[in-house]
């Protein structure tokens, strides 16, 4: 039986909070996330290195209270564990008698970092590697920066040992657009009631990025709106809503508007019922738990939105999963007979 190991990428985030600053100074680190362009004696004196370290040494203490507010850690962890142990029970019941899927997390800046992911694998004797990003829209910041460090992997540490596959972007895939609106019903339905609907609007706020990214032909911000206007279409247009961009960092100008600003207008317009999707995020962590649900909360209410809701990212709903499967099967389906069939009348029931 064909042994197939699927790495899950994720960003990561610090299991504890001592593992803020080490796991800050791995992201200030990629230069992918920031690039320090210095010249010549500049770029010798002030290495990416100490820049990394200054940066997060920084930023640290200012982060501490953050994380302490939503349990001591970030909970990214947890919850792409749980995805990943649900994409690895239905593959398994996909091909079963086929092959056996192994699921592991490949974190890009804290643990458990892709390297413990593909030695273990390789210690079981698994050469089949599928690489499956949890960033449905592809960036060069995320998605580019997990391949690049595998490839650099791939060639350096394991001698180019094992066969891959991967998939680049699903922002369009119809289970991911199904999986978010179902989301979008289940919030309503928990937390709105008939006379906070009247009047209510989605605001969609995605991770921004750098301006320079966009005009270098980054396809993140044209896959975000086409996210944004799929689901809206399989709505059928239901309610008014507006695409915004957070967590900015820097002094450079980055995708606007931003998420704080979208909240003042949308506010002095008065739209008082809010429905906050974070459409770049499928997995619960700071910027869902603490930026959105608490930081721009406080945006919203001086604004004068009354209600407020922030949807809880996709994490390991059944249509998302059945979503991620999908595009495993869709790479083994000619090598690896589905002794259930599709695979999708449970995903579905």
């Amino acid at each position: 039986m064909k042994q197939v190991g699927v790495i899950l990428y994720n960003l990561g985030g610090p299991t504890s909070l001592d593992a803020i600053r080490p796991f800050l100074t791995n992201l200030f680190l990629d230069p992918e996330i920031i690039k320090i362009p210095l010249p010549g004696l500049l770029g010798r004196l002030f290495p990416r290195r100490l820049f990394a370290e200054f940066v997060a040494r920084r930023r640290t203490p200012k982060v501490i209270p953050n994380y302490a507010a939503i349990g001591g850690k970030s909970p990214l962890v947890e919850r792409t564990r749980e995805q990943g142990a649900a994409l690895e029970a239905e593959l398994n019941r996909r091909f079963a008698g086929a092959a056996r899927f192994h699921v592991r997390l490949g974190m890009r800046y804290w643990h458990p970092f892709t390297t413990e992911a593909a030695d273990e694998l390789k210690g079981k004797g698994i050469r089949e590697i599928f690489l499956m990003p949890l960033y449905p829209q592809y960036s060069r910041t995320t998605t580019g920066s997990s391949f690049k460090e595998w490839r650099d992997l791939h060639r350096t540490r394991y001698g180019r040992g094992f066969r891959v596959k991967s998939v680049k972007d699903y922002h369009l895939h119809p289970r991911y657009i199904s999986a978010i609106n179902d989301r979008i019903e289940a919030t309503l339905r928990e937390r709105f009631t008939g006379e906070e609907r009247r009047d209510l609007h989605f605001l969609f706020s995605a991770h921004g990025t750098p301006i320079s990214d966009v005009q270098a032909g980054d396809p993140y911000s044209k896959q975000i709106a086409a996210t944004v206007d799929a689901v809206m279409a399989l709505r059928g247009g239901d309610y008014p809503h507006h695409l915004s961009f957070q967590s900015r960092v820097g002094p450079v100008k980055w995708l606007e508007p931003y998420t704080q600003d979208a909240l003042a207008r949308l506010g002095a317009e008065g739209v008082k019922s809010l429905l906050i999707v974070p459409i770049a995020f499928v997995t619960d962590h700071i910027e869902t738990l603490h930026e959105l649900g608490m930081e721009l909360r406080e945006v919203a209410e001086k604004a004068g939105i009354h209600k407020y809701e922030v949807m809880y990212a996709l994490n390991d709903t059944p249509t998302f999963i059945a979503a991620l499967a999908d595009l495993v099967e869709a790479r083994y389906r000619d090598e690896l007979p589905l002794e259930n069939g599709p695979g999708r009348e449970k995903a579905d029931a």
